[in-house]
């Protein structure tokens, strides 16, 4: 089912912004004109990704730099300290929808 998130002006001001539905902390990015939406916990150690930085369709954690792809949640560089890697998650990600300027994701 989906549930609203937010207005979707308020989105398009900022591209990325945390969201909190049923309890689960939801990063919704605005890319291309899609609305991505996927955990905001880093597949490592759970850091939220709302000040990470997206580029080119990735969302990168700044905690342990661990690289996402905002599409699929697939990992796409491990979290690392140097050149260390470290066990790092898939995201999970959300279907949304956007009707009258208001966002709504399936959780």
């Amino acid at each position: 089912m989906f549930e609203y998130a937010m207005e979707f002006d308020d989105l398009v001001k900022e591209f990325k912004k945390r969201v909190v539905i049923h309890d689960k902390a939801i990063l919704l990015i605005y890319l291309a004109d899609h609305v991505y939406a996927l955990d905001d916990k880093c597949g490592h150690m759970g850091a939220s990704l709302v000040k990470g930085t997206v580029k080119d369709h990735t969302v990168e954690c700044k905690s342990h730099h661990a690289v996402y792809q905002v599409e699929d949640g697939k990992v796409l560089e491990k979290a690392h300290v140097g050149f260390v890697k470290m066990p790092t998650k898939s995201l999970d990600t959300y279907e949304t929808e956007i009707k009258d300027q208001k966002i709504y994701v399936k959780v």
